[in-house]
């Protein structure tokens, strides 16, 4: 799809309400464990930088990300361990080439939320994330790493996660692209509180999970 953009880009992500469910536990220095299906093919070196950069931003707002590649995963201990897929402490992330049809023209991601602003699966539109490379001289891992972080933090944020500055912003602009470049654009330390706070109230939950078709 080719686009214009202007000097200041906007970069919309929604986040989907689905009814659904959640929720366990993690330990007390959080770790968030992320099944990763690359439905897309992204090159694994921009996969890489692209988990790297994700990881950088969780670690400053004190949480440590395991990535577990789930693509081609169909049977023994592998499925198993991505199939446990359970908030807050274990996400999907799905990094495809399709496009929503209920999103609008500038989303390059969703999160899938559940009535009560639970969720453990979010979507990635590898397409957008290229449109946006191209038209910035941004690194596409980084880029990429950017969005996907977004997405997450919706699942860990839950409902009304944007923010008027920061990784969570709705619409990101010029602004927003330099400071991925520059490796400055994080959660903000109320919502990295937040976060926190959530997951550590859910140490005191166990509800059954409900899986996402498709995952």
């Amino acid at each position: 799809m080719h686009r214009a953009f202007k000097a200041a880009i906007l970069f919309a992500l929604t986040s989907f309400n689905l009814w659904g469910s959640t929720s366990k536990t993690f330990a007390e220095n959080p770790q968030v464990t992320v099944s990763i299906y690359n439905d897309a093919q992204v090159p694994s070196d921009t996969l890489t930088r692209a988990e790297q950069q994700a990881a950088r931003i969780f670690s400053r707002a004190g949480f440590d990300v395991t990535w577990l590649n789930c693509t081609h995963v169909n049977s023994g201990r592998g499925a198993a361990a991505c199939n446990e897929i359970d908030a807050p402490g274990h996400l999907a992330l799905r990094i495809t080439a399709r496009l929503a049809s209920s999103t609008s023209d500038a989303a390059f991601g969703v999160a899938f939320l559940a009535a009560d602003g639970t969720g453990r699966y979010s979507d990635v539109f590898w397409k957008r994330a290229q449109e946006l490379h191209a038209n910035s001289n941004v690194d596409l891992g980084e880029i990429l790493g950017s969005v996907m972080t977004h997405e997450m933090g919706h699942l860990l944020l839950g409902s009304n996660a944007h923010a008027i500055n920061g990784i969570m912003r709705a619409h990101w602009e010029s602004g927003e692209l330099s400071r991925i470049a520059m490796g400055t654009l994080l959660f903000l330390p109320e919502q990295a509180k937040r976060m926190l706070g959530r997951t550590a109230a859910s140490k005191a939950l166990l509800v059954p999970c409900r899986e996402r078709p498709g995952y």
